[in-house]
């Protein structure tokens, strides 16, 4: 469960996923303004893991496998497109 906490949810931001939960749970902005906080772009490479990751919090039950899922689809879909 560890490595998953530790995994990099966004690599514009370098941010791991626990990274990320704390910094969703301790803002109280709508989801496109916290996002920039944890990527500081506005790119949408991660949103699928990030967004997934900011209504988890939001109600109060992260699931660190589904989110490990996300990134590692996120990840496949990049070097499918190299």
């Amino acid at each position: 469960m560890e490595n998953l906490k530790e995994k990099q949810i966004c690599e514009c931001g370098e941010i791991s996923v626990i990274q990320a939960q704390k910094i969703f749970e301790n803002t109280d902005l709508p989801y496109k303004k916290a996002k920039k906080l944890v990527t500081g772009c506005n790119k949408t490479c991660c949103r699928r893991p990030l967004m997934a990751l900011f209504n988890m919090v939001e109600f109060g039950e992260v699931d660190y496998e589904e989110i490990a899922f996300l990134i590692d689809a996120k990840n496949d879909r990049l070097k499918d497109d190299e």
